[in-house]
């Protein structure tokens, strides 16, 4: 995504007199699905041109609203394109808050007037990581086909450099593929021990590093139907974290820690077979998206590891008459691993982007996993916003989840149980700015983010 969190925008939308006012009724459409996110921790990036773009339109007249007149004050045009200095700020139970500033600046070309690059640089605070400064460079060759680059360095721990091709047509037909190659440093996070009875007590923060590649292919077969393939290579290993609040793997984990912090090669291939009708691939309001996968690493390809990871997903969403007011989306997700032992962060996890909104990220940690999550998500309001429609929203919703070391050591008396509520402002047509609010066995957990968790 190009932003991390229009914290500003959002407290602005939630707090406008715009009065609550139900979407006009829309048939429904079909969108063919986006190369899904490539690892739990880590935000899909925008899928096409008109995405990204949508980020640099000049704000609409004052007379659209609130949110108009302050993001037309603060937008300064240029000979070249749009500025827009955005307030920035996140927030996790690993990390803690950040805060910063991230202007987006559009460039034109001279001849024709389209923008040809959109360049977005940041400069953020956190408690932990201190001051992190971030380079992201958005490529268009044409109205298709684009380049990311982006380079991030914090003072402490994290690290990113990393080069993204997508093309949706490759050579004139429906086939898509994308190309990734990058090397990225995360301090966020933590290891509890394994299973479910996992004690928090026992939190202790690393660092992963992985360097390496990744490639996805989507092959349409018949309607609303694709196969689907991911070939990843990466070395990864584990360090010290960031956070010193808490003990680190290094202290606690000393076994593990032994095994995780030697660099490993990960070389493995993934198949999907996926049925996908949703009508949008971001910010679905009907329809269902439900995928059977298997992952395979080999030693005779490289891997140092001989596993398969199997997953069964689906995703529905109903919307209620289909006027797009009340929309309930629920998330299903098996899976489980078979083969070698592996350090602990190649394993399934259930935590704060994976599942269990009220836990941090690593809370608990094993062969497999399930989880099943349910949102109510109300429109409250609808304002223009950037030449385009935002939504208000908040979403009553209800987590569910547990780790197992085997499908059959599954147990519903292990499941642990997530209620919360989420504030968002949704923009049109691939942004969701959101806050999070979950309860539950492991306490309180308030997260600003960016995204719908599924």
């Amino acid at each position: 995504m190009l932003k991390r969190l229009l914290v500003l925008a959002l407290v602005l939308a939630l707090l406008s007199p715009a009065a609550a006012a139900p979407p006009a009724r829309k048939k429904k459409t079909t969108v063919q699905p986006a190369p899904k996110a490539k690892l739990e921790l880590v935000k899909p990036e925008p899928r096409s041109k008109e995405e990204i773009l949508k980020t640099v339109q000049r704000p609409v007249p004052p007379k659209e609203g609130l949110l108009g007149r302050v993001l037309n004050a603060i937008t300064i045009d240029t000979r070249y394109g749009p500025i827009i200095p955005f307030p920035v700020a996140d927030s996790s139970k690993d990390l803690g808050p950040s805060v910063g500033i991230m202007p987006v600046i559009a460039l034109k070309k001279k001849s024709s007037g389209d923008i040809k690059s959109v360049i977005v640089p940041s400069f953020s605070y956190n408690d932990n990581l201190r001051t992190t400064m971030t380079y992201r460079q958005y490529i268009f060759p044409d109205d298709k086909r684009y380049f990311i680059l982006r380079a991030s360095r914090s003072e402490k721990v994290e690290r990113e450099l990393m080069a993204y091709y997508y093309t949706p047509q490759l050579g004139g037909s429906d086939f898509r593929l994308s190309l990734e190659a990058k090397h990225w440093v995360t301090g966020k996070p933590s290891f509890y021990g394994y299973g479910i009875n996992s004690q928090r007590g026992d939190k202790a923060n690393y660092s992963l590093q992985m360097t390496g590649e990744e490639i996805i292919a989507d092959v349409p077969l018949i309607k609303h139907l694709y196969l689907n393939f991911k070939h990843s290579y990466f070395d990864k290993r584990i360090g010290p974290g960031p956070v010193t609040t808490v003990s680190q793997v290094k202290e606690q984990f000393p076994a593990d820690y032994a095994v995780a912090s030697e660099m490993r090669t990960f070389h493995t291939n993934r198949l999907s077979l996926v049925y996908d009708d949703t009508d949008h691939p971001f910010l679905p309001k009907i329809g269902t998206y439900a995928s059977a996968s298997v992952l395979y690493s080999n030693e005779a390809l490289g891997s140092d590891y001989e596993y398969r990871t199997y997953a069964l997903q689906v995703k529905h969403y109903y919307n209620y008459k289909e006027e797009g007011r009340y929309v309930t989306a629920a998330h299903y997700l098996l899976q489980f691993q078979r083969g070698d032992a592996l350090p602990f962060y190649a394993l399934p996890q259930l935590g704060e982007s994976t599942g269990l909104r009220m836990a941090g990220d690593g809370r608990f940690t094993d062969r497999g996993k399930f989880v099943f999550t349910i949102e109510e998500r109300i429109t409250l309001s609808k304002t223009p916003f950037y030449k385009f429609i935002s939504e208000t929203e908040i979403a009553p919703f209800l987590d569910v989840g547990t780790v197992f070391s085997k499908v059959s050591d599954f147990r519903a008396s292990d499941l642990k149980y997530a209620p919360g509520i989420s504030a968002r402002l949704v923009i049109r047509p691939q942004l969701v700015a959101t806050i999070d609010l979950a309860f539950g066995s492991e306490g309180t957990n308030a997260i600003i983010k960016i995204g719908y968790p599924f």
